[in-house]
């Protein structure tokens, strides 16, 4: 039976992965850090009939990221499909003195991903066959702060990866997410009201969309032809169209404080 592990596999769009690839009948491997979730994330899975492992590991600790490394190079317990999701929204200063926040988000979207995709890929490698998909987002396209330059990193990553594996029997697939329903903007503090409702997506469709393309082997997954036609704009744009679009964005997604 084909196995897959998905990070942040207790909430959004990492939920969503382990629930339609229980449905394509993978069985699972979820890591998160809130273990009730995981217990009940993990019940939900088994009534699909599948057999699911919960890993809890929080992936700002060096250690906990190692553990699921090995776990992904454990030839007894093959992984077929990693789905790197775990990550958060960063609504901080770029020029703010502490910057703990942004080591933080570079740990857990930019170094975990490296370590645990190197792992899957090794692993994978060996036997010839293997799926690695990483998430990344449009904001990387996109000059927002550190979160966009995280996100450009995974998805240049991404790219990499996949140019060194080819011929390998092992593809890589770095997913480009809009906005999505979720609760990844509440969790933020950023303010999603100002976003056209027809820029939203639901899980279910990303997910769906994102995983016909790793079917396909394409490397990139932007879905939907909406953010298929935005992420064209942004490529040829001229860089000072992308800053002001990306100031605008940011302005508008700011939370009001309250005096």
């Amino acid at each position: 039976m084909a196995v897959a592990l998905v990070t942040g596999g207790t909430s959004g769009i990492g939920a969503e992965f382990a629930r339609q690839l229980a449905q394509r009948g993978y069985d699972l491997v979820l890591v998160a850090r809130d273990e009730v979730r995981l217990s009940t994330v993990a019940d939900e899975l088994r009534a699909l009939g599948r057999q699911v492992e919960t890993f809890p590991a929080d992936l700002s600790n060096r250690d906990d990221v190692d553990r699921v490394a090995a776990r992904l190079e454990d030839e007894s317990r093959p992984v077929d499909l990693l789905v790197n999701n775990a990550g958060f929204g960063m609504h901080v200063p770029l020029t703010q003195s502490d910057v703990a926040p942004h080591d933080l988000g570079f740990e857990v979207m930019c170094r975990t991903v490296l370590v645990l995709s190197g792992a899957a890929a090794r692993a994978m490698r060996t036997r010839g066959h293997g799926r690695i998909v990483n998430v990344s987002s449009i904001a990387g396209m996109l000059a927002m702060g550190t979160y966009s330059s995280i996100k450009a990193w995974v998805t240049s990553y991404s790219e990499g990866l996949s140019v060194e594996l080819q011929g390998t029997g092992v593809t890589v697939t770095v997913l480009l997410p809009g906005w999505v329903r979720t609760e990844f903007h509440q969790r933020a503090g950023i303010r999603a009201s100002s976003i056209p409702n027809s820029l939203w997506l639901q899980p279910e469709q990303l997910v769906s969309a994102a995983l016909r393309d790793v079917d396909r082997g394409k490397v990139i997954s932007i879905p939907t032809i909406r953010y298929q036609v935005l992420a064209g704009l942004l490529r040829h744009a001229p860089k000072s169209a992308v800053r002001a679009v990306s100031g605008k964005i940011s302005s508008s997604r700011k939370t009001p404080v309250n005096s």
